[in-house]
């Protein structure tokens, strides 16, 4: 929706209660008419409810494709029995990240400004001073929105969706509970609790088998040991060497050996 002022128009601020504003597309018109009092400056606004880049992307969508629904979330209509803004719809084509304004190399950045970036956006969660340094590598400066995220690297900062994939480390896991990422609960040290390792069948590549990973090792896993690849089917005892018999043989199965 398109709204005006005579003063610079702020790219984020309070709507209502919790509720915040955010405005992209800023214009200044210089030369006003009578009949255009008020619109020295104009903008496209939305309202969200919380003030994330995700949310600001999925809102923006809504009022390119949904104008009655966005008409209720700004002006708090009730749609279905409750607020509209609570309304939450998954648009299947979402609007392209380069509507914000591309991050800056250098300059003062403002908590809640939002900016293009990369293949997504970020959101300024501080205010700071734009460093050389990549918004990955400042968690605590930036939250993230990456349009294509299956199986991309893993970075801090990031709302993560039940069984979405991501990569660490050269392996590749699944999420099992989401979360927003957070440097302390990488996939390797929240194993079993927030990612499970996504198995494969490549038998080629299967890594060795070491005794001190075996946390690595879930259900299905595939390992190479003493020329021969093995599979998990238990995970009790997956420290323990592979065998065909013994105690080897109560968390692995043999598969074949090694070609």
């Amino acid at each position: 929706m398109k709204t005006y002022s005579n003063i610079p128009i702020p790219d984020t601020l309070v709507w209502k209660g919790t509720q915040k504003f955010i405005a992209i597309n800023h214009k200044e018109n210089p030369v006003i008419n009578d009949e255009d009092e008020g619109k020295r400056y104009e903008a496209d606004f939305t309202i969200v409810d919380e003030l994330t880049a995700e949310s600001a992307i999925n809102a923006f969508t809504r009022q390119s494709q949904d104008t009655e629904l966005e008409k209720a979330v700004v002006y708090n209509f009730e749609v279905e029995g409750k607020p509209a803004i609570e309304v939450k719809t998954e648009y299947q084509t979402k609007v392209s990240t380069s509507i914000f304004k591309p991050l800056p190399d250098v300059g003062s950045l403002e908590k809640g400004q939002i900016y293009s970036y990369g293949n997504g956006a970020v959101m300024v969660v501080q205010d700071h001073e734009r460093t050389t340094y990549a918004p990955e590598l400042t968690p605590a400066l930036f939250s993230f929105y990456r349009t294509v995220t299956e199986g991309m690297e893993w970075i801090v900062g990031e709302d993560i969706a039940l069984d979405e994939t991501r990569t660490y480390n050269g392996e590749t896991y699944k999420c099992i509970q989401a979360h927003q990422s957070q440097q302390t609960w990488n996939p390797e040290l929240t194993l079993g609790v927030l990612w499970s390792i996504v198995v494969t069948n490549d038998y080629e590549n299967a890594p060795q088998w070491v005794s001190a990973n075996w946390g690595q090792y879930v259900l299905g896993f595939i390992v190479k040991d003493s020329g021969k690849i093995w599979r998990v089917k238990g995970v009790t005892h997956t420290w323990i060497k592979p065998a065909l018999t013994g105690n080897g043989a109560i968390s692995w199965e043999y598969v074949q050996d090694v070609v």
